[in-house]
């Protein structure tokens, strides 16, 4: 689950990849890694935990992700400022849809700016 900036380097350039920013749009407006998406997902959750809220949340959560991109072919990385909540965020909502390539960016993008 956890992608070096390494490995993200080799593979940046895969037309299998969808790369997630998660800050906000503020944040990644000016700087973000070449090719990535942002979804600013702090405020995404459930708000009624119904079984029809949870169909509702399910929904929205698989309508938002095909929208950037994802299925379950694609490698999808998420990341932050520092490996923090909202990458974390991003990770547990696929492995809870059981995707089956998800990553977070170890060290956000402060660390790739660095490397």
């Amino acid at each position: 689950m956890i992608i070096s900036t390494t490995e993200l380097h080799k593979i940046l350039n895969e037309p299998n990849l969808v790369l997630i920013d998660t800050r906000s749009y503020k944040e990644y407006s000016k700087d973000h890694i070449r090719g990535a998406v942002n979804l600013d997902l702090f405020a995404f959750h459930w708000f009624d935990t119904s079984k029809e809220g949870i169909e509702n949340f399910n929904s929205q959560t698989v309508n938002l992700f095909s929208f950037v991109g994802i299925t379950n072919e694609k490698k999808v990385v998420f990341y932050d400022d520092v490996s923090g909540i909202l990458a974390a965020r991003g990770v547990w909502m696929l492995l809870y849809f059981s995707h089956p390539h998800v990553f977070m960016l170890d060290g956000g993008i402060q660390k790739w700016k660095k490397e």
